[in-house]
């Protein structure tokens, strides 16, 4: 990531993901492997679109979701790039549905992406990379808890930060970990709420 200059935008870089993949489905294993040098920027992203985007694509998150907590890990432990279980190197899904998903955010990023530029180089060294893995880590978690509407602020906060490794831009970096620790804030608040209420409940209820 901070190590190796983008050789291309992150358009480009889905774009070529596409056209390497042509099968009726693709294999989570091939398509981590098809993004080679850029490490964990691209592989984070890929697993957080699904939870992004307001797209019901039934399976995908399922697939792609799941891998976003062990690369967090292995980010945060300092590896050099992702090393995919054999058990999920073999999860499929649909081509269909995952070029609907690259369709979709291309729509936007093409734009955004005239604003992105290498920039702000102390967010975006190794040692910087692995704290942002403890903050991927409970970003990761939070997606994983079974929060109506919860995993998707959280998953474009991921986005985010990303896009800013992958283009090497620490401003986007330093904008998207603001942005998660609110996120977090603002949830750790309202389950604790939720959680008081419903204590009070249970001890009214007991009391009768």
């Amino acid at each position: 990531m901070s190590k190796d200059s983008p050789q291309l935008h992150t358009s480009e870089l889905l774009r070529n993901l596409l056209e390497q993949h042509s099968e009726e489905t693709i294999r989570l294993g091939d398509l981590i492997r098809s993004l080679g040098s850029r490490a964990f920027g691209p592989t984070l992203l890929l697993c957080a679109l699904p939870e992004a985007l307001p797209l019901p694509v039934a399976g995908v998150s399922a697939v792609i979701g799941t891998p976003l907590f062990i690369f967090s890990l292995q980010l945060l432990l300092g590896y050099r790039e992702p090393r995919i279980p054999k058990w999920l190197s073999k999860k499929e899904f649909r081509r269909k549905d995952f070029e609907r998903i690259i369709n979709y955010i291309l729509r936007y990023l093409a734009r955004f992406e005239k604003v992105i530029r290498p920039r702000w180089q102390f967010a975006t060294t190794p040692f910087v990379e692995r704290l942002l893995g403890l903050l991927f880590l409970i970003l990761a978690f939070v997606i994983m808890l079974p929060i109506p509407l919860g995993n998707m602020l959280p998953a474009i906060a991921i986005v985010v930060i990303s896009l800013g490794l992958i283009e090497a831009d620490g401003v986007l970096v330093v904008f998207g970990t603001i942005a998660s620790l609110v996120i977090l804030v603002v949830m750790g608040s309202a389950i604790a709420a939720l959680f008081s209420l419903a204590m009070q409940w249970i001890n009214q209820f007991l009391r009768r």
